[in-house]
């Protein structure tokens, strides 16, 4: 008689999404809290996540004030989500809002600079905090997909194999088609800017500055970084991929709409985010 092969275990899937549309100093963004709902529906509707396992932060009238994306309130979030986090579980993390970068004073970045999302009452989250707070204390074996739409978000978790894992270096099938897509939001973009129909998440308080750094960079990026390798010292930029059965840590991925030095942008006039083209790529594949 044959030998079962034992099941896999199956782990429980949470998501924390954040969305800040209104920062003081800061261009509205619009489609924040719609993106938010529209991620909810998609993690629902074809990922399998339990509605009461989904927690979502919007300064609205929606939600309890508990839940208003205050720095405060979105660390205890995450720490709740870490603390309830187990070995085979899985988390969605999302934020759509304002990507900023500030001054690094304790020498940890090569330019220099930290980056960091803002809350909605202006006041930022940088990466060593995020880092601490959502990807050291997971479990091993458990797993993380953080999505960011927002400026300056490539390394914003501060994956240490952030260069070796890149989504040019290894593409994959449905991302690169979600890249084209952002590819081509920002040719769309760049005529849009003539008419004005457009609001960007970027971190300029100077329209002028924005818009120059917006074609500088033309054709925008999205950007995947995973850190799966935990026994390796500094990224080296062709480092080797971590046997599963070696791996001492929790896996992550990162993805962003951008690069550290880049902007991100909204099309308010067609509604069209990176996070609309990463539900409509993925969505697909499950109709």
């Amino acid at each position: 008689m044959a030998s079962e092969v034992p099941s896999k275990p199956e782990g429980i899937q949470r998501a924390l999404l954040i969305g800040v549309e209104k920062v003081a100093g800061f261009p509205n963004l619009p489609q924040a809290h719609k993106d938010v709902e529209k991620m909810k529906d998609f993690l629902v509707k074809y990922r399998g996540y339990l509605p009461e396992n989904i927690v979502t932060m919007m300064h609205h009238n929606s939600v309890l004030p508990k839940l208003y994306p205050s720095r405060k309130n979105i660390i205890r979030q995450i720490d709740l989500l870490v603390e309830s986090t187990s070995q085979h579980d899985r988390i969605f993390f999302y934020y759509a809002g304002h990507g900023d970068q500030v001054t690094c004073n304790h020498n940890t970045e090569i330019d220099n600079k930290d980056e960091a999302i803002l809350t909605y009452t202006g006041k930022r989250i940088i990466d060593n905090i995020l880092k601490e707070h959502l990807v050291d204390p997971l479990p091993h074996g458990a797993k993380l997909f953080a999505l960011w739409d927002c400026c300056h978000s490539h390394t914003v978790l501060d994956l240490e194999h952030f260069n070796c894992n890149g989504l040019w270096r290894t593409p994959l099938k449905v991302l690169s088609g979600l890249a084209r897509k952002t590819r081509s939001l920002g040719k769309r973009l760049s005529s849009n800017i003539l008419k004005d129909g457009f609001e960007g998440r970027f971190s300029s308080k100077d329209d002028s500055q924005s818009k120059d750094a917006f074609f500088e960079t033309n054709n925008l990026d999205l950007c995947k970084v995973s850190s799966p390798d935990t026994y390796l010292p500094r990224c080296s930029f062709n480092c080797p991929m971590t046997l599963p059965e070696n791996q001492n840590k929790a896996y992550v991925v990162s993805l962003s709409a951008c690069k550290d030095n880049e902007l991100a942008y909204d099309d308010n006039v067609t509604g069209e985010t990176v996070t609309k083209f990463f539900i409509e790529c993925l969505g697909e594949r499950y109709i």
